[in-house]
């Protein structure tokens, strides 16, 4: 078994690397990937509070409104008081912030068009319908 996880983490890390591969140079951005996955994870989910995101990306509050200073500063975030409570900031992307995920998003599918196209129909319903079984598994771990 340990074989088998050592081969999906690497195979995992080689489609990883292949999508990130110039992503943000090639669309000019100044921001990191630990940037990156926070402007993905806010597209994801429309808001969210700065609590929520800190959670997410394991770092404390303080660190996560650092990390959203310099979004904020590039335009790529906003953040407002929540309405029900004003003790809370809810983060949400800019325009500017919601075209650059899409147009890098759309870019990783471009991406994967061609090694998908490998692989049958069968195959790659297979594919996917396996990592939705594994990530299922790994999230439900998360919660216990």
């Amino acid at each position: 078994m340990s074989e088998k996880i050592d081969q999906l983490i690497a195979y995992l890390w080689r489609v990883n690397r292949y999508l990130r591969a110039g992503m943000l140079e090639e669309k000019g951005l100044q921001i990191t990937r630990v940037q990156w996955m926070i402007l993905r994870y806010i597209k994801r989910n429309t808001s969210c509070a700065i609590g929520q995101l800190a959670s997410h990306m394991n770092v404390r509050s303080s660190t996560m409104s650092q990390m959203l200073d310099r979004l904020e500063k590039e335009a790529l975030i906003m953040r407002k008081l929540d309405s029900h409570d004003s003790r809370i900031r809810i983060v949400t992307l800019t325009e500017k912030g919601e075209t650059i995920v899409t147009e890098i998003e759309d870019l990783w599918h471009e991406r994967l068009a061609k090694p998908l196209s490998t692989l049958s129909e069968d195959e790659q319903d297979q594919l996917v319908k396996l990592m939705m079984k594994l990530a299922q598994a790994t999230s439900d771990q998360d919660e216990s």
